[in-house]
């Protein structure tokens, strides 16, 4: 059986059915002189593959679809039929006919786990970080409240530890010891009046201290006539006695607590003229050098006296708690 070809559509090719297509078209190449590298080089092929097309050596080339596909490109380089080519192709390799089953595999989308599982996991992981996120929020907001609850506590037990402190000791600087020695001499033991080291306080109305050192020595005096006592006792309660006051210095500051306060208070050299919690009615008078660096809690029950005259830090109060430094010299410019 012979096949008949046309080549550039003018000279008719006759194959015999005992030549393979391979041999044609390497016979046809070599017709028009085409070089082996020049058309391995067009058709996309190694040299080592297109010898093989060409010697029919079917073992050495992939599969008979790779195989055709070289034999359809190849035919088309040399303008020959693609039938006649695959026909003597198929004449010549029966299982090239053969059509290899193709099998179509579904790709399923696997998962490790089911999808409810793992949307229930995700919601439990989400809904877990919310509550951490509450739970440390309202800790982060009940702690300082929680300090700032016993830090008062632990100040108003502190100013009427200190308020009972200072009535005990009034109580017992209030009134004189009377002595009664074996001569029958009457004595008068006037105990030392007992300062804070920052605390001075500051009398204010000059005719009461006037009437109570003449009411002691009056009292002094009577003790004295009865009992045959010497005028030396009497003196001794007359110096004890402070002195009218006098009006109030030009720098003199002094601060007035009309509620419990934590102050502090640091003068200009550093020193730290106070730093505890004040009862209400205390007045403190700062003894130090100016200026003053301040720290009042409960600022709007405080007031404070410069030279006797009310100075304003109103301005200075931020939640209730006042921080400013303070000249007296330069205080009403």
């Amino acid at each position: 059986m012979t096949m008949k070809a046309t080549l550039n559509g003018d000279e008719e090719i006759q194959f015999s059915h005992n030549e393979g297509p391979g041999h044609r078209l390497r016979r046809l190449r070599e017709e028009a002189e085409l070089e082996l590298s020049r058309v391995a080089v067009l058709l996309h092929l190694s040299e080592e593959k297109l010898i093989a097309l060409e010697a029919d050596d079917y073992a050495s080339l992939p599969g008979p679809v790779f195989i055709q596909g070289y034999l359809r490109n190849y035919a088309r380089l040399l303008r020959v039929p693609v039938e006649s080519v695959l026909d003597a192709y198929h004449a010549a390799s029966p299982e090239s006919k053969r059509i290899p089953e193709l099998k179509i595999t579904q790709i399923s989308h696997e998962v490790g786990s089911s999808h409810a599982l793992v949307r229930l996991v995700t919601w439990g992981l989400v809904i877990g970080i919310i509550l951490l996120l509450v739970v440390w929020w309202r800790g982060h907001l009940q702690w300082p409240m929680q300090i700032s609850g016993s830090a008062d506590e632990e100040n108003t037990s502190q100013a009427v530890s200190e308020e009972n402190e200072i009535q005990e000791t009034d109580a017992e600087q209030k009134f004189p010891l009377v002595e009664v020695g074996e001569n029958g001499v009457v004595t008068l033991s006037v105990p030392p009046p007992v300062q804070e080291a920052d605390t001075t306080v500051v009398p204010t109305d000059a005719a009461s201290v006037q009437a109570h050192a003449g009411v002691t020595a009056s009292d002094a005096g009577a003790v004295a006539d009865s009992g045959s006592a010497d005028s030396a006792p009497v003196s001794a309660v007359a110096s004890a006695v402070p002195a009218a006051a006098a009006a109030a210095e030009p720098g003199q500051v002094v601060l007035e607590f009309g509620g419990t306060s934590w102050t502090k208070v640091v003068d200009g050299n550093g020193t730290v003229l106070t730093e505890r919690s004040m009862s209400a009615g205390t007045r403190f008078q700062l003894e130090g050098n100016p200026p003053y660096r301040l720290t009042i809690g409960n600022a709007t029950s405080v007031k404070i006296l410069i030279g006797g005259r009310d100075y304003d830090f109103s301005h200075n109060i931020r939640g209730n708690v006042a921080r400013f430094t303070l000249d007296p010299g330069t205080s009403f410019e």
